[in-house]
């Protein structure tokens, strides 16, 4: 009888809409499901990151080359240090949200909904520091994508440098990946 309810609930499974199973996946708490989802967000963005030191290497092939405009490589590394700065972290978090509580033996982190919050606040902040391309611009359509290089020196992101909401977008990314950083951090810490 026992075989039989096993099989039975392995069909409903396989029968779950796709729309459920989404939805399962993005609200989830469960630390081998949110690993998988750090994992596969930092590789999207590795990705983002290989294309945007690409068109900066081809830029960089000969002198006086013009495949993008000075102002568009100095975005495109602005985005490009973050991007590679803020890939690595979640990469780490991945594997570290989903093989801590194996290897000590625990059912999950210790705050599973920190562990999900501070997983959507990171996928939050990076998607809010790329929508600076499109929503730079602002009301006026002046400015465009942070160029303030990936260290954010004073000069270069002062009020008479970057036209438009750029550095603004760009600042609330990073703010909003810094706190799904020391959430996760948090939740790590307290799981060991």
């Amino acid at each position: 009888m026992s075989s039989e309810s096993i099989a039975l609930s392995g069909t409903v499974a396989a029968r779950r809409p796709l729309l459920g199973r989404v939805y399962g996946w993005l609200s989830t708490t469960d630390h081998k499901r949110l690993g998988i989802l750090y994992i596969l967000f930092a590789l999207a963005f590795l990705v983002i990151g290989g294309i945007e030191a690409t068109i900066m290497r081809i830029q960089l092939i000969r002198p006086h080359n013009n495949f993008v405009s000075p102002e568009l490589f100095n975005r495109m590394f602005t985005m490009h240090g973050t991007t590679m700065i803020f890939v690595a972290m979640p990469l780490v978090f991945g594997f570290v949200t989903y093989m801590v509580p194996l290897m000590i033996g625990e059912r999950d982190m210790a705050f599973p909904r920190l562990n999900a919050f501070s997983f959507w606040m990171t996928a939050f902040g990076a998607l809010i520091r790329y929508s600076s391309f499109r929503g730079g611009t602002g009301f006026l359509d002046g400015g465009n994508a942070p160029d303030a290089g990936w260290f954010a020196y004073a000069l270069l992101t002062s009020l008479m440098f970057p036209p438009g909401h750029g550095s603004d977008f760009w600042t609330l990314g990073l703010l909003l990946s810094g706190i799904g950083s020391v959430g996760t951090a948090i939740n790590i810490v307290t799981t060991f």
